[in-house]
């Protein structure tokens, strides 16, 4: 089994057994009314019929969660270091590469009314390495300039 790189495991008795349930759908769904490819089929290609449903399964559980983590946003989320709460206006659509796919994401997009600006990152992907010149949402780590009004 994989290792978690990053919290606990969230996998519980109850989830595996849904999942089992889902693994057996996504089988007629692959191979058709017996579930199973015809005898002869190499191992390989089972598992890779396998990896690209699990790549799939992956992308769209990443995409359904940053859509409904987007709408639950804390409003310390918007408020700066020197105390200023910026004001939601809308979202921003942004593709970020994940190593199951492309994931879509209504990414919130603020405005500082006493600032007088509008944020949202223009980097084209996310992580640390696209953290040069941006300060991420209340909470998180520091970009490169320290400036905390860079990013809301």
């Amino acid at each position: 089994m994989p290792i978690r790189s990053v919290g606990p495991s969230k996998l519980t008795l109850e989830m595996r057994r849904r999942l089992a349930d889902v693994a057996n759908e996504a089988r007629r769904l692959v191979y058709g009314e017996k579930g199973h490819p015809e005898w002869g089929t190499s191992f390989a290609e089972i598992e890779s019929d396998a990896r690209e449903v699990g790549f799939e399964f992956i992308r769209l559980l990443m995409e359904q969660t940053t859509h409904g983590q987007a709408g639950d946003m804390p409003s310390a989320a918007l408020t700066t270091d020197s105390g200023e709460t910026a004001q939601c206006i809308g979202t921003q659509l942004r593709d970020i590469q994940s190593e199951s796919g492309t994931v879509s994401w209504a990414e919130p997009k603020a405005y500082l009314p006493k600032s007088r600006k509008v944020f949202f990152p223009s980097d084209k992907s996310i992580g640390p390495a696209s953290r040069s010149g941006t300060v991420p949402l209340a909470g998180a780590e520091v970009g490169a300039t320290g400036d905390p009004l860079a990013v809301v």
